[in-house]
């Protein structure tokens, strides 16, 4: 652990250096038929095919000079939690790595609660600060950077308003503004890269009936905004994706740099593909066929901690 140094941060959209990943060894067996829906499961997982899938995945992006960090390298303290939670898997939903620390989530009651415990762990051991982490009565699964001044936070199922309000103010101690986005209360909708995802500063995927109302937040004011007015603005383009492609985690994908994805190959269409391609945006199609029982994507597995 004392060799690895604490490069941290992902503000910029900057090539990706290093995440932490985990394979759920210990716990996957433990989905079933009885209990997979508790578990948030689409399915009862394929334990070997699952986890070769996740290794695959791994040696992706060990392929493109992305470093990989395993949670159980650095965990002694909550290591019997690992045989707990089999959701560990989808990390990028319990922490976001700024360049000041980690926003820790507080993961929902149920079969997700704990995870953050051992990520705190982890990351602390990694040597990444934390620089905000909620009480144990708060709800709040994740955040998305927009870019060095921006962040973006979507009430999902996933979160509680009260606490997305009281967390406005250390919010705004990172970034200079928040943009702060009303969604249907839907699984679907689970989490905010359900419907939006940055592919460089100047383009990104969007999902608009996801949208109820939008908000921009400051130090100075709290206005009611047209989010795709707003980014616009900002000379950010929007392109829209479908229905079905939402349901196929089409905003959900990882930037390995500006306009170089990682994806789910039955993510996208034919057209959304032909104009991200016109856009110069290139894709690495991944196939998943046991990982869809989880019924997350690739970014949801992957907590990313450093881009340079």
């Amino acid at each position: 652990m004392s060799g690895i140094k604490p490069m941290f941060g992902t503000e910029n959209l900057a090539r990706l250096k290093r995440v932490l990943l985990h394979q759920p060894i210990e716990s996957l067996s433990s989905i079933t038929e009885a209990n997979y829906q508790y578990h948030l499961f689409n399915s009862v997982p394929k334990v070997d095919q699952y986890l070769r899938e996740h290794e695959e995945y791994s040696q992706l992006l060990q392929a493109h000079d992305v470093e990989i960090l395993q949670v159980r390298d650095f965990v002694h303290q909550t290591k019997d939690l690992l045989a707990k939670l089999p959701n560990l898997a989808y990390l990028h939903d319990t922490a976001v790595v700024t360049h000041k620390g980690v926003i820790l989530s507080e993961m929902c009651p149920g079969t997700r609660a704990g995870e953050e415990q051992v990520v705190k762990e982890a990351l602390t051991n990694i040597g990444i600060p934390i620089f905000h982490e909620f009480a144990t009565n708060e709800q709040f699964e994740g955040c998305l950077i927009l870019s060095p001044t921006t962040l973006i936070i979507v009430d999902t199922e996933r979160l509680s308003p009260s606490t997305i309000e009281r967390f406005f103010v250390k919010a705004l101690e990172l970034f200079e503004e928040v943009l702060y986005i009303e969604a249907p209360q839907a699984r679907r909708f689970m989490h905010a890269d359900m419907i939006f995802n940055r592919i460089s500063k100047d383009l990104a995927l969007y999902f608009p009936p996801a949208f109820l109302r939008s908000y921009l937040i400051n130090r100075h004011k709290k206005i009611e905004i047209n989010f795709k007015s707003y980014l616009e603005k900002k000379n950010i383009e929007l392109v829209e994706i479908s229905d079905e492609e939402q349901q196929n985690w089409g905003c959900s994908f990882v930037p390995l740099e500006p306009k170089i994805l990682i994806h789910y190959d039955i993510a996208l269409n034919a057209q959304t593909k032909k104009k991200l391609k016109q856009r110069g945006v290139q894709i690495l199609e991944f196939h998943p066929e046991a990982l869809l029982a989880g019924g997350g994507s690739l970014r949801c597995l992957t907590l990313r901690l450093w881009r340079a």
